[in-house]
């Protein structure tokens, strides 16, 4: 019998550290088990919201952890909060003023539109529904990472790094 998959929450992530996230990463990439799913909350709300990374996101976890570390940790720590107001980290909505980071997505999601599909449950129909959003973290190179957001079902795929 296969082993029960759970999410990654923050709680979880302060008692056992980064390692078993990664662990699972690997053998996801190895083909050996389902993604790894983390789950915090959205501050409006305080519903649950699932998150994942694409695969080349995921490599960048297991090639260099440095890019990948703080946003993650600040993904799990502060959750989805809406629009942002300056000087606060988490997953935002991209604003229409984040235009280097909009004009990313495009070709983002057309170079994984089917794991966007698959991961989000969303059809080809579907995806003009989807959110833009990004993670904010300290970062003053102006790098963020940035996803799409399915609100219907509360899924967010991350999807690649963009600049400001």
């Amino acid at each position: 019998m296969g082993q029960k998959e759970h999410f990654y929450t923050r709680e979880f992530y302060e008692s056992a550290g980064l390692e078993p996230f990664l662990e699972h990463i690997n053998q996801y990439l190895a083909h050996q088990r389902p993604i790894p799913v983390s789950k915090t909350g959205i501050e409006q709300n305080g519903h649950d919201i699932l998150f994942t990374f694409s695969n080349s996101l995921m490599q960048s976890f297991t090639q260099n952890l440095n890019p990948m570390k703080k946003p993650y940790e600040v993904a799990l720590k502060y959750g989805f909060r809406g629009y942002s107001r300056g000087g606060r980290n988490g997953i935002f909505y991209l604003r229409k003023s984040d235009a280097s980071l909009l004009k990313a997505i495009p070709s983002l999601v057309e170079a994984h539109v089917e794991v966007i599909q698959d991961d989000l449950d969303i059809s080809k129909d579907g995806l003009d529904a989807l959110k833009n959003v990004k993670i904010v973290w300290h970062n003053p190179s102006g790098e963020r990472i940035v996803g799409v957001y399915n609100q219907t079902n509360h899924r967010i795929l991350f999807l690649d790094f963009a600049h400001y």
